[in-house]
């Protein structure tokens, strides 16, 4: 059985990128529309914004909003688990999303805030 493929804005979920990008629109998105989540399917996803988990993506861009997202809504980190998390922009590290992104502030970063790297 194929994998599915996520909105990486509110988790809708089909068997296609074909058929999640034309799956009608998503409130959530920018641009209005569904764009796939660029990650492996996983058992926890963290926000890369500011480290909340959920067990789904539906569920974690449903939890609220993130004060650090430039959307202000949850995005799903792509990149996989590690032991160290590293900022995109700085090189700072810490050991989860969450600590990485509560770091204080990333003068490199756009959105002010510390990012982790895939």
């Amino acid at each position: 059985m194929a994998d599915k493929v996520y909105c990486m804005y509110c988790g809708t979920d089909r068997s296609s990128i074909q058929s999640l990008t034309s799956a009608g629109t998503c409130s959530k998105s920018p641009t209005g529309k569904h764009v796939p989540y660029d990650g492996d399917e996983k058992k926890k996803y963290f926000c890369e914004f500011c480290g909340t988990d959920r067990s789904t993506i539906q569920s974690l861009t449903s939890a609220g909003t993130c004060s650090k997202s430039p959307t202000r809504q949850h995005q799903p980190y792509a990149g996989s688990e590690k032991t160290k998390f590293v900022c995109k922009y700085c090189g700072t590290d810490r050991s989860t999303i969450q600590s990485l992104t509560s770091a204080g502030t990333c003068s490199k970063s756009p959105t002010g805030n510390h990012q982790p790297a895939r």
